[in-house]
């Protein structure tokens, strides 16, 4: 697959896009609903141009099953309700721009991406 058919694929698997408004300093949750079959997959998010880099270039601050690069970013997987939700605590300014809700796939078919865009206003 060239590069081009992978990210056209990938974008294709692009769910829906949603805007979260959060506040500096305060805590903001990100919610990323899911289909049942996607229960057991890999969830994660992910920052930037997510659905056109290959997986090792993907700027990814919390995933999961392991711990997250940044303390500030943590994942909960509710898999009866099918929605992860990733909260960022103690947010910044530079904490704003878009994002991905990302599940893994099985290898060779692209993973399902749900884009995010974060605004951050001065704390209220």
């Amino acid at each position: 697959m060239t590069p081009s058919t992978w990210r056209t694929s990938a974008l294709r698997m692009l769910l829906a896009s949603t805007t979260v408004i959060g506040h500096r300093g305060r805590s903001v949750e990100i919610r990323c609903p899911y289909d049942s079959k996607y229960e057991t997959n890999m969830k994660y998010l992910c920052r930037d141009k997510c659905p056109s880099l290959p997986w090792g270039n993907k700027d990814i601050p919390v995933k999961s099953g392991s711990t997250a690069k940044d303390q500030r970013f943590s994942l909960k997987d509710d898999t009866a309700a099918r929605v992860f939700t990733v909260t960022i605590t103690d947010l910044r300014s530079e904490d704003a721009g878009q994002y991905w809700c990302g599940i893994k796939r099985q290898k060779r078919k692209p993973n399902v991406y749900t884009e995010i865009m974060l605004m951050v206003k001065k704390g209220e």
